[in-house]
C-alpha cells in the first residue's frame, strides 16, 4: 500500500491518502501513519466508510481505548464510542451537543489526560448545499517553540489546575444547561504542568486552555488570569492553527497533548450533525 501525505496547515495537519481503514493495516503502513501523526499532530483520512468496529480496531493500534463514564453519550453496547450530535430522540440529545464550544484539549481535567482523539463524521450539517461545522485546531508545541525565551523561563516550572467545574461555569455563562454530574463525581480536576512534556515524543507543549484551565498555581488571582489569557491567545494565533472543513466519512485524529481544538457552531439545530469519537490513553495511563 502506497501512502501519500499532504500537509494541510502551516504548523500542523496532514491528509493521508491511500490507506483503507476498513481493513487491518500491516505494520509497515501503520508505522508510516504513526510517524506522520507524530510530525503533523492532526491527521485526516477522507472517504472512509467505516463501521464502529473499524474505527475501534484502527484506534486501538495506537493504544488502550478509554471507556468514558458519561453513559448518556456513549453508543449502546459499544462503550468505546463517544457520540457527538445535535440530533434528538424522544426530546433528548443522542450525544454531546455542545462539544467544542471553547478551546480545549480532551480530558485535561483528568489525572491521566487523553492521549489521542479520533472523530468520524457520519452526518455533517448542511445548509443550502454548504457544509458547516468546521473544527479549528491549534498546535501547542509550535506555540511554545515560538515564545520568547523570557516567557519560557517564566512558565517552564509552573503548574495549573485543570477543572471540569471551570468548564461547567463557562458553559452556564454562555447559556447552555448541561448535566456534568457523572464527571464531577469521578474526576473533577487535576493539576498538570503549564508546559507539558509529551510522554511519547518529548515535545514541549503549552497545556493551558480557555475551556479547562482554572488557575495557575502559586500566582495571585489577577496575575494567574492575565497569564492564562496571554497564553491561550498566543496558542490560537493563525500561524499555529488549521481549520478542518468536514466531509461525510472523514476520520480526523489529533494529539491531545500537543494540540487544542474548538468547534464552529455556525449551523442551525435543523441541520443534523453526527460524529463518533474514540479516545486513546497514554501507555502509562490506567483505566
Amino acid at each position: 500500500m502506497s501512502l501519500q501525505i499532504k500537509p494541510l496547515g502551516q504548523q500542523l495537519g496532514a491528509q493521508i491518502v491511500g490507506a483503507d481503514l476498513t481493513r487491518p493495516l500491516d505494520d509497515g503502513v501503520f508505522a508510516q501513519i504513526r510517524a506522520a501523526f507524530n510530525q503533523y499532530e492532526v491527521l485526516c483520512f477522507r472517504g472512509q466508510e467505516l463501521s464502529d468496529e473499524d474505527q475501534i480496531r484502527f484506534s486501538a493500534r495506537f493504544g488502550q481505548l478509554r471507556k468514558l463514564k458519561l453513559t448518556n453519550v456513549l453508543l449502546d453496547q459499544k462503550p468505546e464510542i463517544f457520540v457527538v450530535s445535535n440530533i434528538k430522540k424522544e426530546g433528548q440529545y443522542i450525544g454531546s451537543y455542545d462539544a467544542g464550544v471553547f478551546w480545549h484539549t480532551d480530558g485535561a481535567y483528568l489525572p491521566n489526560p487523553h492521549a489521542i482523539s479520533a472523530l468520524r463524521a457520519l452526518k455533517v450539517p448542511e445548509v443550502d448545499g454548504t457544509v458547516l461545522g468546521d473544527t479549528n485546531f491549534a498546535s501547542t508545541s509550535a506555540a511554545y517553540n515560538a515564545l520568547p525565551e523570557a516567557m519560557k523561563k517564566r512558565i517552564d516550572n509552573l503548574q495549573a489546575l485543570q477543572s471540569i467545574m471551570h468548564r461547567l461555569s463557562k458553559t452556564l455563562e454562555s447559556g447552555i444547561k448541561k448535566d456534568y454530574t457523572a464527571a464531577v463525581k469521578s474526576d473533577p480536576e487535576a493539576i498538570h504542568p503549564v508546559v507539558r512534556i509529551h510522554p511519547e515524543n518529548g515535545k514541549k507543549c503549552l497545556f493551558v486552555t480557555e475551556g479547562y484551565t482554572a488557575k495557575i498555581l502559586g500566582l495571585p488571582d489577577d496575575e494567574s488570569k492575565d497569564l492564562i489569557r496571554e497564553l491561550t491567545a498566543h496558542c490560537i494565533k493563525p500561524e499555529f492553527t488549521y481549520r478542518h472543513h468536514w466531509q461525510q466519512h472523514d476520520l480526523v485524529m489529533w494529539d491531545d497533548c500537543s494540540t487544542q481544538h474548538k468547534a464552529t457552531f455556525d449551523y442551525p439545530e435543523s441541520a443534523p450533525r453526527l460524529m463518533h469519537r474514540t479516545t486513546i490513553m497514554h501507555s502509562s495511563a490506567k483505566e
